[in-house]
């Protein structure tokens, strides 16, 4: 839980140093991206300091392109 507390003031020190600065250059795009690349980092670091089981995209991957590859290799023999 105090893990969860120092991911949550780490990430909210790293927000307010970076917004007004992009809120000057009025970079309302660049916010929104950093926004949620900020908060999917964030949750998968609370996941992470939780010990939850968290899939890796690599699993995805090989799930998607297995059957494209048996694919081809049936059709090359």
């Amino acid at each position: 839980m105090i893990m969860t507390l120092f991911i949550l003031v780490i990430t909210s020190i790293i927000a307010f140093a970076f917004i007004p600065q992009l809120k000057k250059k009025k970079e309302t795009k660049t916010i929104i991206t950093f926004s949620i690349i900020l908060l999917f980092a964030t949750a998968i670091n609370i996941g992470i300091a939780l010990k939850l089981k968290i899939p890796s995209p690599l699993d995805f991957i090989t799930f998607i392109f297995s059957p494209i590859r048996d694919l081809i290799v049936s059709l090359t023999k």
